[in-house]
């Protein structure tokens, strides 16, 4: 299901980046792009779990914890 979700992502990303670059020009593009990746990892940073280390059971109880 990701892989779907990505895959249509970077379908529309690389459809209207040339259409984007000539209409705001680079500067607002890569900001808006790099204002992505920022959320993102913050998302991640936030809500994802650590899970090196650890057993199932441990990655078990601390996602049952979190919600």
């Amino acid at each position: 299901m990701l892989d779907c979700n990505g895959q249509g992502v970077n379908f529309f990303v690389s459809l209207l980046f040339l259409r984007l670059l000539e209409q705001l020009g680079p500067q607002v593009l890569y900001t808006m792009f790099s204002s992505a990746c920022v959320v993102g990892a913050i998302f991640v940073r936030r809500h994802v779990v650590e899970t090196k280390g650890k057993t199932l059971q441990e990655i078990e109880v601390s996602l049952l914890q979190t919600q």
